[in-house]
């Protein structure tokens, strides 16, 4: 990558920039919020980070909170829709069909498996309820017992996520060459050398 010697970011919002593996050498980042921005292997020598803000955004635990319930939502609507109109083995299928979608289309990721699994289990332990109430007890305890364990394993999926989340939105340096830089006043909390 071909040097940006002695660019001006100065005074500026940056935040969960990439300049992963740039020359940067003399750049001025001073007075700039850096939180999340990437600056992997990047070469800094001589850059100018004085009163910065580095650290962690919430950006992505925001955003991983609206895709996993949004998944929820739309799960669970799909499985009791689906069961009030075709019948309760048909919102099953339509459960297992949306959760299928989800995992393919967002690569398996954990704040998607957690909503797909949790509407599933609410819609099944829905139907197990109402099967237990009509007298059917062992028919209605399949269903409740399996979204429990449902239930548990969507909240270790969606831990997990958060997990993920907060840790990808630090401000990383890790492998950068900062010989020389200077951080006087800088707010480096959450960031990773």
């Amino acid at each position: 990558m071909p040097p940006i010697r002695s660019a001006n970011f100065s005074n500026q919002d940056l935040r969960n920039r990439s300049f992963k593996g740039q020359d940067l050498t003399g750049a001025d980042f001073s007075g700039s919020d850096i939180r999340g921005c990437d600056f992997r292997e990047a070469q800094l020598q001589g850059a100018n980070f004085q009163y910065v803000t580095a650290g962690r955004t919430r950006r992505q635990v925001r955003e991983l909170i609206t895709r996993a319930g949004g998944t929820a939502i739309v799960t669970t609507l799909a499985g009791a829709m689906t069961g009030l109109v075709a019948g309760f083995e048909a919102g099953g299928l339509a459960i297992v069909g949306m959760a299928i979608g989800a995992t393919v289309v967002t690569k398996a990721e954990p704040g998607v498996l957690a909503g797909a699994t949790a509407g599933a289990a609410a819609v099944a332990g829905c139907g197990g309820f109402i099967t237990f109430i009509q007298g059917n007890i062992g028919t209605g305890l399949i269903p409740m017992t399996a979204a429990m364990i449902g239930v548990g394993f969507a909240v270790a999926l969606f831990l997990q996520a958060v997990n993920e989340a907060e840790g990808a939105g630090n401000t990383s340096f890790r492998d950068a060459d900062l010989t020389n830089a200077n951080f006087e006043g800088a707010i480096v909390q959450d960031t990773e050398f």
